[in-house]
């Protein structure tokens, strides 16, 4: 199971990178935040608290010991994917992501996933891996499909966002499956 997670993992178009917590890597993570925000608003509840660059060292100081890594690609940060949840004793855990607009159409998500996939399910010996999408984020919708994950059900008033509760669509992948996709 999962004894450390790796500083890099090398993709054939990008890197997943872990940052130092420098001024330098949170203001790229700024500028990231704030070029996509209304992109980003609606389906990630911590966008609103992003008002200054230093508002996003607490992540780059979290990220060394998470399951969380920034998408680099033509040597620039462009987004970030990993495990926001896992559980350790049911082999399981929750990816959460997100990719600037600019960078959007390049294969670069679905990339991304296959490097996480290939780490849970054959190295860390995960059983599930599971995405949480609003039923109105279609581009997130679409990195499920691509990705061949089972959509299971609706999780109704699962998340609170903007002052509302929302639902959220349950999609998960299983190691056999990805053992047959292989």
């Amino acid at each position: 199971m999962v004894k450390t997670f790796p500083t890099e993992i090398i993709g054939e178009n990008i890197k997943l990178v872990k940052l130092a917590p420098t001024l330098d890597n949170v203001k790229i993570l700024f500028e990231i935040v704030d070029a996509n925000r209304e992109e980003f608003r609606p389906w990630l509840e911590w966008v609103d608290f992003v008002k200054k660059p230093e508002d996003e060292m607490h992540l780059l100081e979290h990220d060394k010991d998470s399951a969380e890594w920034f998408i680099q690609w033509n040597n620039k940060i462009v987004g970030r994917v990993g495990f926001v949840n896992m559980s350790k004793s049911n082999r399981r855990g929750e990816v959460g992501y997100f990719l600037d607009k600019r960078a959007g159409g390049h294969g670069i998500m679905t990339e991304a996933f296959k490097l996480i996939e290939k780490l849970a399910f054959t190295e860390w010996g995960f059983n599930r891996i599971e995405l949480k999408i609003d039923p109105e984020n279609t581009k997130s919708l679409g990195v499920a499909k691509r990705m061949n994950f089972t959509q299971e059900g609706i999780l109704r008033g699962e998340h609170f966002i903007n002052g509302e509760y929302r639902n959220s669509i349950m999609f998960s992948k299983l190691k056999s499956e990805y053992d047959k996709s292989k």
